[in-house]
């Protein structure tokens, strides 16, 4: 009877000291150590990277915002060409002006010139006039039409269950028109300051060079202002495809959130706008080529090869402002994820094994001297987990006097 009690409570000793000598092991199953989740929705997006892969696996984006460009870059030539067509139709060339352009002397050819020239002046003002106010208009209408065309496929791309709201396009067209009023007062200013300039320096007392020292910080000035101002507006289209917003609505929901993510917006204009600089270098530097070898090829040639270096510079341009639109719209998603609240997970708890009560027979010894089968409650967790709860007893080991 003796032996089979000893027996059984050295099993049982041994099963508890298993599980229960060290409460770190009983931390651990009811708090296990969270693992990270790589499929994070939350996590920083890369959005350089996120707008070049945009637009090399939908390339048809590119060709949309090319379409749209090109297309009022083509018109703007056609109707400046004829309008210049038509007014130098309307000069009058006397045989005087004529022998005197063919003498080919700096003095006659200005004289001529002036001639040719003089009283054409309300001619030219009238043909701005009808002229400058077309192309804007058709700029707002094309460039409305595209924009949305390639924020849509953008959108479409990162969120699959995105609708489009209605009224996306009338509020891409008073954000066009606000940039040609931008551009219209950036010029205005600009002449503003060249009028500012000009008052230190009279005829009697010329200051050229005070007049350009205090011209150019105006510039500069105005410059920036225009800059920011307008990188606002071509930023809020994005709002106003994504989210429904109207022109003055997409314009707030860009400057809350170039607030909430002015670094990574900073960035990505950074890095967008050094490549553009090296693109532009490079085809600075290659157009200058042809003019090298114009002795040698026709001029209609080197003509045609300055063109086409021009063309894809444009396309490379072009590229980098869709691809850097792109990413703003990845900082966009991300940004949207983040605002919205996590579901509440409630923390996975994993009770400790309860150990069967060994039957009472009315003979065999309680043994409620011993702190491991005592019936008195004790906290496991105020124990240290480095030592046992029982000093100098190891699991297997028979009881100490047993």
């Amino acid at each position: 009877m003796a032996a089979a009690a000893l027996g059984r409570e050295q099993g049982l000793s041994s099963a508890a000291s298993a599980t229960f000598i060290y409460p770190c092991n009983l931390n651990r199953a009811r708090f296990p150590a969270s693992r990270p989740n790589k499929q994070n929705p939350l996590s920083p997006p890369t959005p350089v990277r996120d707008g070049f892969r945009a637009i090399w696996r939908q390339p048809s984006i590119f060709f949309a915002e090319l379409a749209w460009r090109w297309s009022w870059g083509g018109a703007a030539i056609l109707l400046t060409g004829l309008a210049l067509f038509e007014y130098l139709h309307t000069l009058i060339v006397t045989p005087t002006d004529l022998m005197l352009l063919r003498l080919k002397h700096p003095l006659a050819v200005s004289r001529a010139l002036a001639d040719i020239f003089h009283g054409s002046g309300p001619r030219v003002v009238f043909t701005c006039i009808v002229l400058i106010p077309a192309l804007a208009l058709l700029w707002a209408l094309l460039g409305s039409l595209g924009r949305f065309a390639t924020l849509r496929a953008l959108v479409s791309r990162a969120t699959p269950d995105w609708v489009s709201k209605p009224g996306s396009i009338r509020a891409l067209v008073g954000l066009h028109v606000l940039r040609i009023a931008l551009a219209l007062a950036g010029l205005l200013s600009f002449l503003g300051a060249a009028v500012v300039a000009s008052f230190v320096s009279t005829r009697k007392t010329p200051h050229a060079g005070l007049e350009l020292l205090l011209f150019v910080p105006l510039a500069i000035l105005v410059s920036a202002i225009w800059s920011s101002v307008n990188w606002l507006l071509s930023l809020a289209p994005i709002f106003t495809v994504h989210d429904g917003e109207d022109t003055f609505g997409a314009i707030a929901a860009a400057l809350a959130f170039t607030r909430r993510c002015g670094g990574k917006t900073s960035a990505v204009g950074f890095w967008f706008g050094a490549m553009h600089l090296v693109a532009f270098v490079i085809g600075a530097t290659v157009v200058i080529y042809p003019l090298a070898v114009a002795s040698l090829i026709p001029p209609g040639i080197t003509l045609l090869l300055m063109g086409v270096i021009v063309l894809v510079y444009f396309a490379v341009a072009d590229w980098l402002y869709v691809a850097r639109i792109a990413g703003y719209l990845a900082i966009v998603e991300w940004d949207c994820s983040s605002l919205r609240e996590p579901e509440a997970v409630a923390p996975a708890v994993i009770e400790p094994p309860i150990l069967p009560k060994p039957p009472d027979s009315g003979k065999g010894e309680i043994l409620e001297d011993e702190p491991l089968f005592s019936s008195r409650e004790r906290s496991l967790a105020d124990e240290d987990c480095d030592e046992p709860l029982m000093p100098g007893f190891s699991p297997g080991e028979p009881l100490p006097g047993r």
